[in-house]
């Protein structure tokens, strides 16, 4: 008689590096963006171009990494799309400026709505530390609509927001690398 073990749908272990990859750069960006408030708005828009594209080409891995996934064909278009906008934002920073604050919040929302649906699906299948997800799952999604919802308060705002943001999202990523 055999028994099988329940595993998510994310793909094989061997993949974690890409997470965890992915937690370092946002928790760097995140922190990066912190430490230096008073960087041009210009030196933002360009942090924010390349981090969409190199989360854009981390979803696209993972999402084929993990091909016998039912949402894995999400995970690809995903990535792509991250791609794409990261590199007509890298290329036309004007536009980065004038749209910054959206983009990072409906994107970051985005992710957090993944993280928050991967813990639910974590939990149903007993996998330790989906509370953890969870919980970060919702503080990054918290820190989403402060963004998009209260750009007004000035660019120190989204500096906070968006610094805070990224770094929930990295050691949500982070944690997620290793309860999978």
């Amino acid at each position: 008689m055999t028994t099988r073990i329940a595993t998510t749908t994310a793909g094989p272990r061997g993949f974690r590096w890409l997470y965890i990859l992915l937690a370092i750069v946002l928790f760097i960006f995140g922190v990066g963006i912190l430490r230096h408030p008073a960087a041009s708005y210009f030196g933002l828009a360009l942090y924010f171009s390349i981090v969409i594209i190199v989360i854009g080409v981390c979803e696209f891995m993972n999402a084929l990494a993990g091909g016998s996934s039912r949402h894995w064909g999400w995970g690809v278009v995903v990535g792509i799309i991250d791609f794409i906008i990261g590199f007509v934002l890298l290329i036309h920073p004007a536009i980065a400026e004038d749209i910054l604050p959206y983009i990072v919040g409906f994107i970051l929302m985005f992710k957090s709505i993944d993280f928050i649906s991967e813990s639910l699906e974590m939990s149903s299948l007993q996998v330790r530390g989906w509370g953890w997800i969870l919980f970060a799952g919702i503080v990054t999604l918290v820190f989403s609509f402060m963004i998009v919802f209260y750009p007004i308060f000035g660019i120190l705002n989204i500096i906070v927001w968006t610094g805070l943001s990224f770094i929930f999202a990295g050691i949500s990523s982070f944690i997620y690398a290793f309860v999978r």
